[in-house]
């Protein structure tokens, strides 16, 4: 292992975005060598690792660049996936094979082929995407082209590792630019709603619920992208300080929202309140770290701890503190890079072992060879 193991780190949009930054800079802290590139490039210079998140783009490029590199210079790639998984109450081998079918024509499309082409398989293509991921990162271990492969909900680590893909549980960490809220400020919102709708489900919930918590006379504050626009980095972090209380609600009912929600409102020393949630970062515990309520009693809950101080404070400062130990993001990439150090070397270890195995062989068999080939000969 060189004394600065390379990194190259793929970004999806045409600019880099804060993430692909944020990981750059945490494998710089970490005596790593970082290049932030386009998951377009060809060239993913000499690095020893490959990381990728989300995915916010397709894989299938990165898969036919690596089959078509030799096994020998291919990068160890590591995939930190952020998305949600396809219902967790299908069929685990239906979900499976949907998704090497949309992997397979994802395939087939890069080919060229018309069939692939066609409007039709390029509709269904545009869909589903959920289904297609599942169906890459099945190719990715059966083809040997994933070194490392990483979720950061347990829950769908879980999922994944009983449908037979061995993927590891990576939580998400508290992004640095948490840290920029650091004076306390008024808490002039009774209650904040940060994301996005995404679904008819959170949207109907957050208008009932804001709708009922106005009525009551309590101060709320909705960051949707209709209400108000989006904000990030330090204007989010601000935004957090003035709440008492963040609202987390589910697009559907297994999403992994608290997983990344809970870090950032935590640092801000506003408590969570969220409808029931899985377990998806098991270190972060009802009632411990954060307040969890069904949704038909969300309202009073909210209104409970608003009119109590006294119990929401020490939830807050257990969040508070738990949040700025050992669940930054840089906590998160060090496991990581530990995990995919220890894969690397297995692997240069079973390449070398094997290469010792069959030149053993080799020379074992060759004198047997050679006295074979003379016999043939003397015929």
């Amino acid at each position: 292992m060189d004394k600065n193991p390379r990194v190259t780190i793929l970004h999806w949009y045409d600019d880099i975005d804060d993430l692909a930054l944020t990981i750059a800079a945490c494998l710089s802290e970490l005596g790593y060598e970082p290049s932030i590139r386009h998951y377009t490039t060809d060239d993913y210079g000499d690095a020893q690792f490959l990381f990728t998140y989300a995915p916010w783009g397709r894989l299938q490029r990165i898969t036919t660049r690596l089959e078509g590199m030799a096994a020998d210079r291919r990068p160890f790639w590591i995939h930190w996936s952020t998305e949600d998984c396809p219902d967790l109450r299908l069929p685990k081998t239906l979900v499976r094979s949907i998704g090497q079918m949309l992997a397979r024509l994802d395939r087939l499309q890069d080919e060229g082929v018309a069939f692939a082409q066609s409007a039709p398989m390029r509709w269904v293509n545009r869909r589903f995407h959920k289904f297609r991921y599942v169906g890459m990162y099945d190719y990715a271990v059966r083809h040997g082209l994933v070194g490392l492969l990483l979720e950061y909900s347990k829950v769908y680590a879980d999922y994944y590792n009983a449908m037979g893909l061995p993927v590891h549980y990576a939580r998400w960490g508290l992004l640095n630019e948490a840290h920029a809220h650091e004076i306390e400020t008024e808490r002039d919102i009774d209650v904040l709603w940060i994301g996005t709708r995404r679904t008819q489900r959170r949207s109907k919930l957050l208008d009932e619920i804001i709708g009922r918590l106005d009525a009551l006379g309590k101060r709320t504050y909705v960051v949707d992208g209709v209400n108000h626009r989006p904000v990030y980095g330090r204007e989010r972090s601000e935004l957090l300080g003035r709440a008492k209380i963040t609202l987390n609600l589910l697009p559907t009912w297994y999403d992994s929202a608290l997983a990344y929600r809970w870090p950032l409102v935590a640092a801000s020393r506003s408590l969570l309140v969220t409808e029931e949630s899985l377990p998806h970062a098991p270190e972060y515990r009802a009632g411990e770290h954060y307040v969890s309520a069904p949704v038909s009693s969300l309202v009073e809950t909210i209104c409970h701890y608003l009119d109590h101080p006294d119990k929401r404070a020490p939830i807050v400062e257990r969040a508070y503190h738990a949040v700025m130990n050992e669940h930054s993001i840089l906590d998160s990439v060090r496991r990581i890079m530990r995990q995919a150090e220890e894969g690397l070397h297995k692997a240069q270890s079973f390449k070398a072992e094997t290469y010792n195995k069959v030149s053993g062989l080799m020379r074992t068999l060759t004198p047997s060879i050679g006295a074979l080939l003379w016999g043939l000969e003397m015929l």
